[in-house]
């Protein structure tokens, strides 16, 4: 007991679905009223299939706080997965909780197995249309063979008969598997049968006694007047029929009462007893003919539906603009408001403390679905910041007290990407009318599932993002390791790169302020030409040692050697970092590396290019590698001093240098002088 109540936790799936929301309205309203507070605990399927995505969703059954409830009740009927069924049972049983099981398949151990008691309504059901009706041509569509469900039904159906002197006829039977394409096929056969049509059909659910009232009217057979029809369950669709089925039902108020008497006589200790039964009731209406068809009621039913399906439509578009603007989206603020804006519930987003760092563990099923703290934002009808909440997982829900207010129930559900766990979603499901609250349970379905295909992405872009910046500094460390080999070989060289490169990146910001170089100079191409920079004397590595260090002037047959490092380091690039590094980047490094001893005037090498036949690029690497030579203490000659070497950039212009580049170069003379101070 936590504030004075005591705490439930219902599990169940697929609450969207009208069936499950009317059982679960009456529930939470009964138990409101009797000092209890509701927590369901649902997925958005019912978990038959072994899946990864059905694995996650079951993680939401790992969330109930067994340290704070006071019971916990199982729709096994709806959770169609025995191990995990069996699961939740065995965790609350191992903390001396009671469990309540709805409709199990088996009578489980140390539980309050509720089953509902359906045979003396299906006998009442017979009894109505051999004794009231006086029918003797009844044919019965069961359900699986073996199924306990259908198989009870068919040994009271088959005694009825009897005990009314009326034998049992194989064409008048046949097994729709509780599903449609069976069930029209088994209505093919009565109808083309040399028997005729009978008086009733009764079928042993209503899904099938449904598609036997259509498969009828596409014929033009009425019911009831024709032939009577009869269904068994009343499910929600049920309603929306015309004609209503004459079937047999639970009183869901009466169900809500009695699990509450269970549940608080097991808190207690005074329940004793393993099982527990529910019956059913005879519901007589339109299609035996009891009740007259309503025209008011088609008109009715068609409303209700075509309001709801305008509603799904609407919110289906809300979700898809959602996830639209969610997809890509890495900034958590811009996500946060975006969740805001979309979220038309009182809710929590709960999130697992690592969820979004790249290297983070796999959270699924089978190990820590949820990290031990939780990061949570709230998002609650008229506020207008999204508080953020950090607490312990132990905890569970990050506002206790807003719990405590609340009468309506808080459902919850796992937050994943297929079996990747990345939190849960905590909301709160009004419970002023049954309307209200089933359109928030379908909008809350399709805001779940919309938020695991954001999550999903997030995730992957995240993971995505991280793997492209280890990949850049994989990269990184290649273009370094290269402009190192060609340190470890030329002393100078190695200077003359670090050197260069930051003088490029100041002439290359100089330049993107001027109006015609905005276009070209992009911040994309800028910073592929400084990571490039350092490559463009790569080629010297092939040049032999003896050549590379002469002290003395070079022969002209060593000088053309020189000159080969040009194409060499191009090649290199090429090689090498093809597939590594994008087309632009290779492209902008090669040329840099093939160009840069290209002159203004054509005089330069290795093509004799000339003007704007050489690349922009190249253009800009000479003026700065020239600079640095001429400042830089070689072998053969000593530094020139920085006035000097301005003076002759100021000289080459229009012969050497691109005019307008080397003027740049010249403009940022204090800024250059700087670099050449701290590098040289």
């Amino acid at each position: 007991m936590t504030g004075g109540f005591k705490n439930i936790a219902v599990c169940v799936s697929e609450a969207h679905k009208e069936d499950i929301q009317s059982i679960l309205f009456p529930l939470t309203l009964k138990f409101s009223e009797n000092n209890c507070r509701i927590t369901v605990f649902d997925c958005c399927n019912d978990l038959y299939n072994d899946t990864p995505f059905n694995e996650a969703e079951s993680c939401v059954f790992e969330l109930i706080p067994y340290s704070s409830c006071d019971a916990v009740i199982v729709f096994a009927q709806y959770i169609k997965n025995e191990p995990v069924l069996r699961s939740i049972i065995a965790d609350a049983s191992s903390r001396k909780l009671p469990v309540i099981v709805v409709d199990g398949n088996n009578d489980y151990d140390g539980c309050i197995n509720l089953n509902y008691d359906f045979s003396d309504a299906f006998s009442d059901l017979m009894a109505h249309l051999l004794d009231d009706h006086g029918f003797t041509e009844i044919n019965c569509i069961a359900g699986f063979k073996n199924n306990r469900f259908s198989d009870e039904k068919v040994d009271i159906y088959k005694k009825a008969l009897a005990d009314h002197g009326i034998p049992f006829e194989e064409e008048r039977f046949g097994y729709g598997n509780f599903y449609s394409t069976p069930t029209i096929e088994v209505m093919e056969r009565f109808l083309a049968s040399p028997l005729g049509l009978p008086e009733a059909i009764v079928c042993i659910n209503d899904s099938m006694a449904l598609t036997v009232c259509e498969m009828l009217a596409q014929r033009g057979i009425r019911v009831p007047e024709d032939v009577v029809v009869t269904g068994f369950d009343g499910i929600e669709q049920e309603k929306y029929n015309f004609p209503r089925l004459t079937t047999c039902r639970r009183d869901l108020d009466r169900l809500a009462e009695h699990l509450l008497s269970l549940v608080l006589s097991a808190i207690d200790g005074t329940f004793k007893e393993n099982t527990s039964f529910f019956p059913y009731t005879l519901d007589r209406s339109e299609s035996c003919g009891c009740k007259e068809k309503s025209v008011a009621g088609i008109n009715s039913s068609i409303n209700s539906l075509y309001s709801r399906l305008n509603d799904f439509q609407r919110f289906d578009n809300s979700m898809n603009n959602m996830t639209a603007k969610l997809t890509n989206e890495l900034d958590h603020a811009k996500v946060t408001e975006i969740i805001k804006h979309y979220a038309a519930f009182n809710c929590f987003l709960c999130l697992n403390s690592d969820f979004d760092d790249p290297r983070r563990r796999v959270h699924k099923k089978g190990g820590l679905p949820f990290t031990s703290v939780i990061n949570a934002d709230k998002y609650f009808y008229g506020m207008d910041d999204v508080p953020d909440y950090t607490f312990e997982l132990e905890s569970f829900i990050p506002d206790k007290d807003f719990r405590i207010e609340r009468t309506d129930p808080l459902f919850v559900y796992a937050v994943h990407n297929q079996e990747n766990v990345t939190g849960y979603f905590c909301v709160y499901a009004p419970d002023t009318d049954f309307s209200t609250f089933s359109l928030t349970l379908h909008r809350i379905n399709k805001f779940v599932l919309s938020i695991d295909t954001c999550i999903g992405s997030f995730v992957q872009q995240n993971y995505l993002q991280a793997s492209n910046n280890r990949l850049r500094d994989i990269q990184n460390k290649i273009i370094s390791s290269f402009a190192d080999l060609v340190e470890s070989r030329d002393d100078f060289t190695g200077q003359h790169i670090k050197r260069t490169s930051e003088y490029l990146r100041l002439l290359v910001s100089q330049l993107e302020a001027q109006t015609e170089y905005k276009a070209v100079l992009t911040k994309e191409v800028s910073e592929m030409m400084i990571k490039a920079a350092p490559l463009h004397d790569i080629g010297k590595i092939k040049i032999a040692d003896n050549i590379l260090n002469k002290p003395g002037r070079l022969t002209g047959e060593e000088f053309d050697i020189i000159k080969t490092h040009t194409i060499e380091g191009r090649d290199i690039i090429e090689k090498t970092l093809t597939n590594i590094e994008s087309e632009e980047y290779i492209k902008i490094a090669s040329q840099m590396a093939l160009y840069h001893h290209e002159k203004w005037d054509g005089s330069g090498y290795p093509c004799g290019l000339s003007g704007e036949e050489i690349p922009l690029c190249a253009r800009i690497m000479a003026v700065v590698d020239v600079f640095d030579a001429l400042t830089s203490k070689r072998v053969y000659k000593e530094a020139f001093s920085t006035q000097l070497a301005f003076d002759i950039l100021e000289e080459s212009r229009g012969t050497h240098f691109d005019p307008d580049i080397a003027k740049a170069f010249i403009s940022i003379k204090p800024q250059v002088e700087q670099v050449l101070r701290e590098l040289q």
